[in-house]
């Protein structure tokens, strides 16, 4: 089980290798999407309508994972104790709730986050 973080997911729709790799190796497995990654995703100024297209339809095959009051307060407790951006803290507080590994490039963000078990590609 993975949980995506934005980049990850910007990453793939640039077709970098390693991310590619990582989905073909994982093709099995269960990935969640974290609802402000979908946000950073979509706002993000370079992305095309092709991969707003091809996004859509990847999430449709994912769990999203909504922000709801137990995964707030994890956040905003990860936020008041290390100090993250708020939208790194619900996509690390989401993937603490699902017990899945945060898939990232930005380790740096997430590493002072205790039990929050990270994947760099």
């Amino acid at each position: 089980m993975f949980t995506l973080d934005t980049n990850i997911l910007i990453y793939n729709a640039a077709n970098d290798k390693a991310v590619i790799s990582f989905f073909e190796d994982n093709s099995r497995a269960v990935f969640y999407v974290p609802s402000v990654v979908v946000t950073e995703f979509l706002s993000f100024k370079l992305i095309r309508p092709d991969d707003v297209r091809t996004f859509e339809k990847f999430v449709a095959s994912t769990v999203l994972i909504n922000l709801d009051f137990l995964i707030a307060e994890l956040a905003a407790k990860i936020k008041r104790d290390h100090g993250l951006k708020l939208g790194d803290s619900i996509i690390a507080a989401s993937s603490l709730f699902t017990g899945s590994t945060l898939v990232t490039r930005n380790v740096s963000d997430f590493k002072k986050v205790k039990n929050l078990q990270l994947l760099k590609i």
